[in-house]
């Protein structure tokens, strides 16, 4: 049986990270426009909203064409929406020197970008082609570096200008957070349009899925648009305080729809990420090898323990690709969940619950391995023929003799006297 691909898809992270930058981009609209009214346009001028939003509508352009799966040379338009954007600030006579070298290469990498999609998409610049092909990351890398920068402008701001440490904290976090996400959509983007049905590395072929041991009892039956019921009943303490976990879980009980999901973490203000903590925990404590997790031990500790919430993602995701190997569909999330949980802490539940409704809708189609069986070739001895037995006084060369003359008359074709001499010499 062929592994199954995994199914978290380069697109859906990047159309996520665009999403999630679209709402900033909102908020800054709404932010200056607030500013024009209370300082004036000579302060704010028009521009700075026109600007916000066209950058707004660049990223939703962008998430919506990642989320629908549209690979089209029409995502280059948006790159290079936000790259006018950056040369405009690059140019500006306000701008400082630490961010001039920023917006240079916040430029460059979307300049890179869309000259990139042109490339792969169309037939426009074939000879770049293939070094868009092998340098395909350069983009993503440039955001990299301007994350270095920033925080190397900060420091010198804290230490030899006197920003002050508060602000010093705020600036760190909102501009890492915000690159990060610039990052993964160019990252993303470009993975995706070299190979769509890969992930974030194009020509990295997933890790083996071991052979499936099992198959689910059950498919998902009625949770192809809803959330699914958590199973009640599923723990039981004993006597003596001790806590058991119940390895059978009803199919679609950790089902999800991802539009539901996403909107749930997005606008409950941090209410459905712990319940999602809660439920998750309950449904990975059906993985063999594993001691079973209290969910409200775990819900507890992701609410009063700084950073205990990264640790428990790491945890889980390891739980969620040993799950999945053992149904037969390669999975290697736990890397990926922990780096995004200490930038971008919204991406890693999206993941894992792409992951986990891949799991109860498509478990029951695995499996078990079974090796080819061996057959060994049969032979069989050859066939002897008996010589054809000859009536007495029958004499070849008369025979031949005769069917001479009848081909020399026109009587019979060559191909006729052929056919009749090898019959009677029994060749």
């Amino acid at each position: 049986m062929q592994p199954k691909t995994s199914s978290v898809s380069s697109s859906l992270i990047g159309g996520i990270a665009a999403a999630i930058t679209a709402l900033l981009s909102l908020k800054e609209v709404v932010d200056f426009s607030r500013y024009r009214l209370m300082y004036g346009p000579d302060v704010f001028p028009i521009t700075g909203i026109v600007w916000g939003i066209l950058l707004l509508t660049a990223y939703a352009f962008l998430a919506a064409m990642l989320l629908m799966k549209k690979q089209s040379v029409l995502l280059s338009i948006g790159f290079g929406v936000i790259a006018l954007n950056e040369l405009r600030n690059l140019f500006s006579p306000y701008t400082s020197f630490s961010f001039r070298l920023i917006y240079l290469l916040r430029s460059a990498a979307f300049i890179m970008m869309a000259l990139l999609l042109v490339a792969l998409l169309t037939q426009a610049l074939p000879t770049l082609r293939e070094t868009a092909k092998k340098f395909w990351f350069v983009p993503a890398a440039c955001l990299a570096v301007c994350i270095v920068f920033r925080f190397l402008a900060l420091v010198w701001g804290l230490f030899f200008v006197g920003s002050g440490f508060g602000f010093f904290i705020q600036q760190l976090f909102s501009n890492t957070i915000a690159y990060a996400l610039i990052a993964v959509v160019l990252l993303c983007t470009a993975a995706w349009t070299i190979d769509p049905n890969g992930g974030l590395f194009p020509g990295v072929q997933p890790r083996s899925a071991a052979p499936a041991i099992s198959a689910a009892s059950s498919t998902a039956s009625s949770a192809a648009d809803s959330c699914g019921t958590a199973p009640a009943g599923g723990y039981a303490s004993a006597a003596s305080g001790g806590y058991t976990a119940q390895n059978t879980v009803p199919a679609g009980s950790a089902y999800c729809s991802m539009v539901k999901h996403v909107l749930l973490l997005l606008f409950t203000f941090g209410i459905w990420y712990y319940i999602w903590i809660y439920r998750t925990t309950r449904y990975l404590n059906q993985v063999e090898d594993e001691p079973p997790r209290n969910p409200t031990t775990k819900l507890l500790l992701c609410m009063f323990v700084p950073f205990y919430a990264i640790y428990w993602i790491y945890k889980s995701a390891q739980r969620l690709d040993k799950l999945s190997v053992s149904r037969g569909i390669p999975s290697d999330l736990s890397t990926l969940c922990l780096i995004l949980a200490i930038f971008v802490g919204i991406i890693p539940p999206i993941l894992m619950q792409d992951k986990i409704n891949a799991l109860e809708t498509g478990a029951g189609d695995a499996q078990p391995y079974a090796a080819p069986q061996y057959t060994a070739p049969q032979y069989s001895a050859p066939q002897y023929t008996a010589p054809r037995q000859r009536t007495p006084g029958f004499d070849v060369a008369d025979e031949l003799k005769k069917y001479k003359d009848l081909l020399d008359c026109g009587a019979i074709t060559q191909e006729e006297f052929d056919a009749k001499k090898k019959q009677l010499l029994d060749l």
